[in-house]
């Protein structure tokens, strides 16, 4: 359980490169609860009651001395330069004096920290970045989550495959699923190249430090 420590976390990176994972490591790590908040889950039409429930998430996360994961939280922290109504700079100013006097860990996630607010930035003590796998993390998840053995003709045609993160094998796994034994490592490889053709190619920023697996 963790002694009240302070400390805000900032991941970004592509959808399915370890984010969340990460924060469930994290929790187990330090047997500590992890409070979940979306983006969307905070927002609301009326005007202040964005804030007040950005304040309620902090409360609760203190009150049971857990870990506060905000995810999609480039939804809450656009930059206020580029605001153009009073309620998107004020439900910024309430999450920076919400982590500013929080006693705990606060996790942010997004898939877009480019749009996040210059000030909100400065406040996170680490900033992630989570980057798709290379070659050696590509063999390494293909052959645990198919539990089979690649040739290494089928190890180039996976490590000529761009864009690839972790989650899309847990989806190529359920996708192929009823065909079970019938499903070829060429079959899984293809998959996989249809799944990294359907993505932008987000590029990482050379600013920030990356996780790779």
């Amino acid at each position: 359980e963790i002694d009240h420590p302070r400390m805000n976390l900032l991941l970004s990176g592509a959808p399915g490169t370890g984010k969340t994972e990460f924060v469930k490591y994290l929790g187990a790590t330090l047997n500590t609860k992890v409070i979940v908040k979306m983006g969307s889950d905070l927002l609301n039409c009326y005007v202040g009651e964005t804030e007040q429930q950005i304040k309620r998430a902090f409360e609760e996360a203190e009150q049971e001395r857990a870990i506060l994961f905000l995810d999609e939280i480039d939804g809450m922290l656009q930059s206020r330069e580029r605001a153009h109504r009073s309620w998107e700079v004020t439900q910024v100013n309430e999450l920076l004096h919400q982590m500013e006097n929080f006693n705990g860990i606060m996790i942010g996630a997004t898939n877009f920290s480019a749009k996040l607010d210059p000030a909100v930035m400065r406040r996170f003590t680490f900033k992630l970045e989570f980057d798709y796998l290379d070659e050696i993390g590509k063999k390494l998840f293909f052959e645990r989550m198919f539990q089979t053995k690649l040739s290494a003709e089928e190890e180039r045609k996976l490590a000529a495959v761009p864009r690839l993160a972790p989650g899309d094998f847990r989806t190529v796994r359920q996708s192929l699923f009823y065909l079970g034994e019938h499903a070829s490592n060429d079959d899984r490889i293809e998959a996989l190249h249809r799944e990294s053709e359907s993505k932008h190619d987000l590029q990482p920023s050379a600013e920030k430090r990356r996780i790779g697996f």
